[in-house]
């Protein structure tokens, strides 16, 4: 798997707020690979590792050799110690990369029901470099011929893992995907995937309507930013979120009365475990979009500061409130900590907190941290960066920062740090819920 490909976009995923911010737009891909099942039909292609050995009848499998040989270029590439030479295996593989792709489409273009072409187009969606601005055009094109030709393929959960994290929500082929797919696949499993993807797709959707609604204009001055903001709201084709996230909890809901034994989605790289069945997953999801989006008073937090002073976030009912998820070992987190202590400071005597929640695992990294980056609010000890109060929030990215108004309703959320296109929005936003 190409995981430098997979950091920048779980980076991406895990960076929805800071990244629309930066105008990032992440179309599809990252997973390189997936299996079949050993007692699948020999009729159902599907991606081959680099043992598989390709029938030379297969008027693709010159192609499919050439992917199998760029993960082995990635191979060599993690392999080798830091240094020159572990630059020149970087930069070979995404040379030899980026022009099997566009011969992929090509080929797969001719021969849409060759034997390996589902398998390659599966490792073209999922791409560690798909998102990249040159080839997000091939990513694209793969999804059309995944909607025209294998809707009914059995074997789509790493594709519809795909779609549903980093899809994007406004491309039609991607939606119309996984809609068939989890209307009419013959696999219950692929439905399930199918039903839970979309649900994932569809709640993005709402959180980025209502994050476009919620970005005051002085935030995206430039003509292409102000471009990007409008084409995305006539796109949606609906400025209301609440609508958009009924469908996606209708989705969730029917995950949990139909698929609630499906497995569900593995982890990725550097993630910790999910939930094994997709039922307990969409509960989490569906929780989410009931209590921790934009226009939802915030969930109650009790527990213990790092100090082991019991804290209560509802305590501070009347003043606008930033929760920030935060954690030494974070270097965004402490990216984001001059702005914050700038930001306690100017509005000092004001209706105004700041209130951290930490995620590291001993309380002596979290002090430390705190004393040498003169952090002087106060956050909740979350002993760790799972379970807990994170856990009740659902974050899944460290930092994740909520903004409160006075009555405790959500007004903002962001999902890791953009820089001063994310300082310049918490202040907006603050300073406008401060008027």
């Amino acid at each position: 798997m190409h995981k430098k490909g997979k950091r920048e976009r779980y980076a991406k995923l895990f960076s929805r707020g800071a990244g629309l911010a930066a105008m990032v737009v992440v179309v599809i891909g990252l997973f390189p690979r997936a299996g079949q099942a050993a007692d699948e039909p020999k009729t159902n292609a599907s991606v081959s590792d680099t043992k598989t050995t390709v029938e030379a009848s297969d008027p693709l499998g010159t192609l499919r050799r050439e992917a199998d040989n760029v993960d082995a270029a990635y191979a060599d590439y993690l392999k080798a110690p830091a240094g020159d030479e572990k630059d020149r295996l970087w930069n070979t593989y995404t040379q030899t990369n980026d022009s099997v792709i566009p011969k992929i489409l090509d080929g797969v273009g001719q021969f849409p029901n060759a034997p390996t072409a589902f398998g390659l187009l599966e490792w073209v969606v999922t791409n560690g470099r798909i998102s990249a601005k040159s080839l997000r055009p091939y990513g694209l094109q793969a999804t059309e011929i995944l909607r025209e030709h294998y809707t009914l393929q059995t074997n789509i959960s790493e594709i519809c893992r795909e779609f549903g994290f980093f899809g994007d929500p406004l491309n039609q082929s991607t939606v119309e995907f996984l809609q068939i797919a989890s209307a009419k696949n013959p696999d219950r499993a692929a439905r399930g995937a199918a039903t839970f993807a979309l649900a994932l797709l569809t709640k993005r959707k709402a959180e980025e309507i209502s994050y476009w609604e919620t970005v005051p204009p002085s935030i995206y001055t430039n003509a292409g930013a102000q471009k990007a903001r409008a084409a995305f709201l006539d796109g949606a084709k609906t400025r209301d979120p609440e609508a958009v996230l009924r469908e996606a909890e209708q989705l969730f809901e029917t995950v949990q009365t139909n698929y609630a034994d499906v497995p569900n989605f593995q982890a990725g790289p550097g993630l910790r475990q999910p939930e094994p069945t997709l039922g307990e997953r969409a509960s989490v999801e569906l929780y989410e979009c009931q209590q921790l989006t934009v226009g939802k008073v915030a969930p109650e937090i009790q527990g213990e500061d790092i100090e082991g002073r019991k804290l209560r976030l509802s305590d501070y009912r009347g003043k606008v409130v930033i929760v920030s998820f935060w954690a030494s070992w974070c270097g965004p987190c402490m990216q984001m900590v001059p702005h914050e202590r700038a930001m306690a400071e100017r509005l000092a005597g004001k209706p105004f907190v700041l209130i951290g929640v930490n995620g590291d695992s001993e309380k002596a990294a979290a002090k430390r941290a705190m004393a040498e980056e003169k952090m002087t609010w106060e956050s909740f000890w979350n002993g760790g960066s799972e379970g807990g109060i994170a856990g009740t929030w659902n974050v899944h990215s460290w930092p994740t920062v909520y903004v409160l108004d006075s009555k405790g309703m959500i007004r903002l959320k962001l999902d890791g740090y953009g820089g001063k296109r994310t300082d310049a929005l918490l202040d907006a936003v603050v300073d406008k819920l401060m008027e």
